[in-house]
């Protein structure tokens, strides 16, 4: 893959006030996937109305025949699954209305695998488990809550990683993808995820509170990762005769430092 070729880029006003990267994770003749950052819409619907999204900022671009999609060969956008705004990690798009369709009704037939990494703080003994509750929209509030009679069924399997002092990382399976499920299931589970503050009470991490005598300066102290510590970290598929390879996101850089800090000071508060 060439240098032009290793990300798609979008320039300042686009998705807010700052130009963006996003790393091209997979490019063939049938599909893409990016390096989605947490915090930015992947579309737009109800809950966030008014803020920038990808899907968006690349309708623009091809409207305007941007040189670097037409390189990619990319001419027209197929979203295959939605990925929450607050989460980041792989998102996929196909590149024609055949994959589109190839790969949505794969997804809608369970034939895709999700594979998030979480960062939480419990009181299980449990190392591996599943939550199966079937999950609906609030009436009212932007949040998913659980309902047998008007939800959708939809199952997230949990698998015990590794310690980090006070936390632990998690691997969540799961080949339906509903709003918020992760979240929704970690939460059911008793799994206090990083970050979260809408179905359980995560908490952020503070360097102050991992090192001795750290003592931040200037302003209110900022946490060592700000969003939720959820990333969708692979996309597996399952389509009979048919061969992609699993699609792989690292984590960010500033998850990936929460996680070093936290292997560095093993997770003690100061």
């Amino acid at each position: 893959m060439s240098s032009d070729q290793a990300f798609i880029s979008f320039p300042p006003g686009y998705l807010g006030r700052d130009s963006f990267k996003f790393p091209l994770l997979a490019d063939d003749d049938q599909l893409f996937a990016i390096a989605k950052p947490a915090g930015i819409s992947c579309y737009q619907h109800e809950w966030t109305l008014g803020s920038p999204d990808i899907s968006m900022a690349l309708r623009r671009e091809l409207l305007k025949e941007k040189p670097q999609l037409i390189r990619l060969g990319i001419r027209g956008l197929y979203r295959i699954f939605n990925l929450d705004a607050e989460l980041s990690g792989v998102l996929l798009f196909a590149k024609n209305e055949e994959s589109e369709s190839l790969l949505k009704n794969a997804a809608g037939s369970s034939q895709l695998r999700y594979r998030f990494h979480l960062l939480a703080s419990t009181d299980t003994e449990e190392r591996s488990f599943a939550c199966d509750l079937p999950l609906a929209r609030h009436f009212t509030e932007k949040r998913m809550l659980v309902s047998h009679k008007t939800g959708k069924k939809c199952e997230t399997r949990f698998r015990f990683l590794r310690p980090f002092g006070q936390y632990q990382l998690w691997e969540a399976e799961t080949s339906e993808l509903r709003p918020h499920q992760v979240r929704a299931h970690a939460a059911e589970r008793g799994l206090n995820v990083v970050g979260e503050n809408l179905y359980s009470d995560g908490g952020q991490v503070y360097l102050s509170r991992l090192k001795r005598g750290y003592l931040p300066g200037g302003d209110r102290e900022r946490p060592i990762y700000s969003r939720i510590c959820i990333h969708l970290i692979e996309v597996e598929f399952d389509i009979p005769d048919h061969d992609f390879a699993p699609i792989a996101a690292p984590l960010s850089r500033r998850f990936a430092t929460l996680l070093k800090r936290l292997d560095e000071y093993r997770g003690r508060r100061g």
